[in-house]
């Protein structure tokens, strides 16, 4: 499974629908046989919400944008 374009406006974040949204999206791919799931972001976006939910880093551009990093996360689907 790769993850892509997964966003939500302020407004609807610390709501819990983030994780219920990625909780749905992974079930679904392992009932597709899917065993791993793969996602980029930002350090000034979301790494810390995917850290809480199993994914890890995987690779890192750093300075890009200037002053933050770029991240590939992967997680295991079990």
């Amino acid at each position: 499974m790769e993850l892509n374009e997964y966003w939500l406006s302020e407004d609807l974040r610390v709501k819990g629908l983030g994780t219920k949204l990625l909780d749905q999206l992974e079930a679904i791919a392992k009932q597709k046989g899917a065993k791993k799931a793969l996602l980029t972001t930002f350090e000034f976006q979301a790494r810390s919400f995917y850290e809480k939910r199993g994914y890890q880093v995987v690779g890192e551009i750093k300075d890009y944008p200037p002053g933050s990093s770029y991240y590939t996360m992967v997680k295991v689907l079990r």
